[in-house]
Formats: structure tokens, sequence, C-alpha cells
């Protein structure tokens, strides 16, 4: 790895000089102006932000024909998408790849959808239309110092559309062999002042049956879904300077899926549902001060035949100020509460809770000062969030953070941070009838320290590059301890992983757009004695993965996207032999879209054309080849 960033780094910094004269003629707007809030929670450029950021945009999100979040992430440096089954995906950043991935939070809009049941995100549940959504900021490396607890290996912060870039009405229709999509969106200016904006949406997905996995051949295999969502946003500029949004959300799905935690497999019936309001409120004084306020309610209720019954119920308020007090120096300062309750009936499901009904809370206090050591070349950031849990008491998760920009075409950063993953419900205080592990009331916050080199480069008009190394600490994660009775949850693993991170975009022409990222990630695990992790996560995770795209404007009316993924095999055996591991694969998936008219577009689909099916999971279901037809009408 050491020789290949060596070399990486050589090229770069001879492209550099070679490129000298060339990027002054280049569009930097394209490329450096892409705002992000997700780094400091304000406004900056994500080619001068010093963390490993990665901005997906929404013609990224069409191009690929992504149908839900979890696609949309796919290909992304550093991230980890594999498909489950048709109703689950598992989606990671920098290892630790699982069902719930908890060392990831996941945000939209603000808005946290991570689980306090079992720590991690329901991807099958967090399924915002695509259509909508402006643009996915994925920070690879803790989040804590701005996000809190939970924010360990990355963040995923989804923007939507404003209602007032959503006027008119969009009608969307995506079918196919084991998918079939329908989404109806409507917005509207309610005023004749041009302040108040409205947009609604409806829409309802089916996903048909899978091919088994491997571990699943002799079952009867079911894993269909049914979804359906609604919801509306709601923008009103007050006045100048004062902007209202609420937003809400309204699901219900019927599923059936794989059960793992039994003796013998099967599949199980289960139905969702959920609902949330979002109020976010932001006054802009002027360029270097404002003040924003976010409430959000989060209802979500989850009913398994055998597994889990739970109903959760999330409050948040948080605010935060944005000054700069002195020359050179701006200031963020926020509070926030936010509190969990979870009802989990007792004797009717595989897990059993205690208590069955339990309120949890968590309090923050935030600060950061990001200091311009040298006006336009030298950035130095200065940060830490400060908590209060009713689980592990007070945590502290500061970083530290410098970017050097000597030109135009070059950012160098550097990182260190800490962040901490306090314990879920599941791992606080359960039983898990038919078998292993239950929770433990003294388990502990999983901590980490990551340190993080990076360099952007704008090679020429046509060509760039962003490399990120990085090193992770990790202390303290929970392990399953087998005892001679109950096995049980401890604070008894460390480990340390490291990688690379890669991502080049070149414009073969201005129509032609191609995107090449690779991640290379190895960890070691430093397991106590007596103890025996269940889940093998030094193999849970592909050392080498790599993506290709080729965004192809054929003609003004015509689009050709092809879209290459490579991952390396990874092999959790269970205790199963090591062919039943996941093997490494080629995804091939293409694109072809034809717009006859401005209001309209017709598209074919196809995936996984490499081969006749793929399996990314250890087992569950394999995703064969598919194809579908959509199309876009504007009205």
């Amino acid at each position: 790895m050491r020789s290949l960033y060596t070399l990486l780094l050589i090229a770069s910094t001879s492209l550099s000089i070679s490129a000298q004269d060339d990027v002054e003629d280049f569009d930097l707007e394209a490329l450096m102006n892409i705002e992000v809030t997700s780094v400091s929670k304000s406004e900056e450029s994500s080619f001068t932000a010093a963390s490993a950021i990665y901005v997906i945009t929404e013609e990224e999100i069409a191009r690929k024909g992504a149908l839900n979040l979890a696609e949309a992430l796919r290909g992304t440096p550093g991230v980890q998408v594999s498909r489950r089954t048709n109703n689950t995906w598992e989606v990671s950043v920098r290892g630790f790849d699982n069902l719930y991935s908890n060392k990831l939070l996941v945000v939209i809009d603000g808005r946290s959808v991570y689980s306090p049941v079992f720590s991690g995100t329901y991807w099958e549940y967090t399924n915002y239309p695509v259509a909508d959504i402006a643009q996915i900021e994925v920070i690879r490396g803790p989040g804590a110092t701005v996000w809190g607890s939970n924010a360990v290996n990355g963040v995923i912060s989804i923007t939507t559309k404003s209602a007032k870039d959503t006027k008119g009405g969009l009608a969307k229709l995506d079918y196919g062999e084991y998918n079939e999509s329908y989404y109806l969106r409507y917005g509207e200016t309610l005023d004749k002042d041009d302040k108040l904006h409205l947009r609604i949406y409806g829409q309802f997905q089916q996903n048909n049956e899978l091919e088994p996995g491997v571990n699943l051949k002799n079952t009867h295999e079911d894993d269909r879904w049914d979804y359906l969502q609604g919801g509306f946003r709601l923008d009103y500029d007050v006045t100048a300077k004062d902007t209202l949004t609420l937003s809400s959300d309204i699901y219900q799905s019927d599923f059936k899926q794989y059960n793992a935690l039994v003796i013998n497999n099967f599949y199980e019936d289960g139905d969702t549902k959920g609902y949330n309001f979002t109020l976010n409120h932001k006054r802009q004084f002027n360029s270097k001060e404002h003040w924003s306020t976010l409430f959000y309610y989060d209802y979500q209720n989850i009913e398994q035949d055998v597994t889990l019954d739970s109903t959760v119920h999330s409050f948040n308020l948080e605010s935060d100020y944005h000054f700069s007090p002195w020359d050179r120096h701006e200031v963020t300062i926020g509070a926030g509460v936010r509190t969990y309750r979870s009802k989990l009936k007792d004797g009717t499901s595989q897990l059993d809770f205690q208590p069955s009904d339990e309120t949890i809370a968590n309090y923050t206090l935030f600060v950061q000062d990001k200091i311009a050591l040298q006006p336009d070349r030298w950035t130095l950031t200065l940060g830490s969030k400060f908590e209060k849990n009713d689980y592990t008491d007070y945590e502290y998760q500061p970083s530290a953070r410098v970017a050097f920009t000597p030109d135009r075409k070059n950012t160098y950063w550097a990182a260190v941070s800490r962040a901490v993953r306090t314990p879920s419900r599941y791992e606080h205080g359960s039983d898990i009838f038919f078998g292993a592990a239950v929770g433990n009331n003294d388990v502990d916050s999983e901590n980490v320290t990551t340190y993080e080199l990076g360099h952007r480069i704008l090679v020429n008009e046509k060509l760039s590059f962003d490399t990120t190394i990085f090193y992770n600490d990790y202390s303290d994660l929970v392990i399953t301890e087998t005892n001679p009775g109950p096995d049980i949850i401890v604070n008894d693993l460390n480990a340390e992983s490291y990688g690379i991170e890669i991502s080049s975009n070149y414009f073969v022409t201005h129509d032609w757009q191609l995107k090449l990222s690779y991640t290379y990630f190895d960890a070691d695990f430093d397991y106590k004695d007596g103890t025996a992790d269940t889940l093998p996560v030094e193999k849970a995770a592909a050392k080498n993965k790599a993506s290709f795209y080729s965004f192809y404007s054929v003609t003004e009316d015509i689009k050709w996207d092809v879209m290459v993924y490579y991952q390396d095999s990874k092999n959790p055996s269970y205790n199963y032999d090591p062919q039943d591991g996941t093997p490494s694969f080629i995804k091939l998936d293409s694109r072809l879209s034809w717009s006859p008219r401005e209001d309209l577009e017709v598209y074919i689909i196809g995936q996984n054309l490499w081969d006749h099916s793929t399996r990314e999971t250890l087992y569950y279901a394999e995703t064969p080849r598919t194809f579908y037809v959509g199309l876009n009408y504007k009205f």
C-alpha cells in the first residue's frame, strides 16, 4: 500500500507541475464550487474541505439508474453496498460490514435515521424518493465532532430538493421482472409574492422474490416487499433573512424476510409503518453569521412474526449559531437534546428486552473554531462535541483539521479525530431465545481515534484526482464472550484498520465523463482470552473494491451510461465451509435513455450484465441479471 501511494503521489505531483499553465483555462466552478455543509455545518467548497468527502449529485443518481438510496451509494469510494435480499441492504463505510453497520450515521435534512434498538440504519425503510434528492454528501471517517455519537466511520448526509425547485408535476415509472416502482410529485407556489412553496408526493414500490443464496438452496425463498410512502415539503421565505422548512413523510410496508437468529432457516412475515415531522428555521444575519434550529419527531413500528415487535418514538431539538467574533475566526456553537422511547413487547418475540418500555436521553454541546491562519491558503479547524447519555454518561469527541490550498488546483489536508459509538438497546439489555448472546448493562461505548491525510488535484482542464489514506485505532469494541451458560456482550476487542481511497474524474469531451474509484482496506483485530466474535468482522470487508462510470451524452436527446463494479471476496464463514463465503464479483450495469421532448424521458436499464447473478453477502439472496424500463414525464 505504501509503494502504491508513493507512486500515486509522484505521479500527481509531476502532473501538477506539467499542468501549471493549463488549469487557468479550466472551468473550475464545475468541480470546486459544489457547496457542502456536512463537514462543519456551514457552507464550504468540497474541494477545499479538510475531510474525505464525496458528493453524489442528482445527475449521478439518475444516470446510475438507482431506484433507492442504498443503490445510489454504490460505487462511492470507501463505501460498501451489498444487496442482502430484495428488501434489505448492507451499507458501511471503511469496513465492519453487516446488516445495520453500526458505525455509520445517516441523516436526511438533518434528521437522524439511526436506530437505537440495534444501532444502525434500516435501509428498507429509509426509502426517500431519489427523484427529490438534491445531493448526497458522504464523509468517510469520523464526523462525531459535528454530528455526535455513532458517526464513527462515516456520515451520509442526504439533502432533499427545495419545494421551490420542484414546481409542476413529475410522474416516474420503473418496471421490471423483479422490481417495479411508481412515483408522482406535484409542486406549486402558494402566494403571489413567490415566498411560499409546497411539494407533495406519493410512491409505491414492489420487489418480487430473488434467487436463494448458497445457504438457502433448500428453503422456500420468498423475500417480497411492498412499500407505500407519501409526504410533503413546505418552504417559506418568512423575511429576507428568515427561512422556514416543514416536511413530513408517512410510510407502510409489508415484507417477508429471512430470519438468521434461529436454528432452522425460514422466512417470516412482517410489516412496518411510520411517520416523521421535521421543522427547520434558519436566520441569515450576513454572509458570516447565521442561526439555525432543527426539530423533528419520528415514529416507527416494526412487527415481525417471531423476531421483533417494537415501537420507537424519537424527539430531537438542536440549535447552532455561526458567527465571526474576531478577524480570521469562524465560530460555531450549538446545543441539543434527543430522546428515544422504545417499547418492545414482552414474551411475544424471539428477542426479550428488559425493561420492555424504556426512554433514554442524550444531551449535547458543540463548539468549533475555523481559523484562517493564512487567508485562502492555510485553514485550521478545532472543535469538539460533548455529550451526556443514560447508558455511558459523559462522552467527548474532539477533532483537529488543517487544510492547505497553495493554488486553485491543489488542496492538501490532514485530520485527527475521536468518535464513540454508544450501546444499543439490544446490547444494553436483551435476551435472545434459541440461542446466543444476552445484553449487558455494563457495556460501554466503542472508541476510535482516526488519522487521515488527503490530497485533491485538478490536473488540467479535463482530469482530477482525490486521494485519502487513513488509519483507525479502535478500542473497547463490542464482542460476544462465550460462557458455559448464555454468551454475553462485552467490550473485549481492540482493532486497527487502514487503507487508501482514490477517485478520479476525466472529461473525455464536454459530453463524455469517466469516473473511476478504488478502495483498499485492511484490518487487524486483537481478541482477548475467552472471547470469540460470532461475526468475524476482519473477514467481513473486501480488501479491494473499484468502480468505473461512463456517462456519455450521445446526442442532446440520447444518453448512454455504463457502470462497472468490482469487489474482492470476503468470507465471514460463520462455521460454514469456506466456499460459503462471498466470492469476488464484477457487476456490470447499463442505462440507455431517450428524450424525444423536453418533458419526457424513456429509458431501459440492464443490471448484472456480466454474469447471470451475483451474491453480495454471505448467504441470503442472489441478485439475478435483470432488465427494466422506465419513463419520466414532467407536466
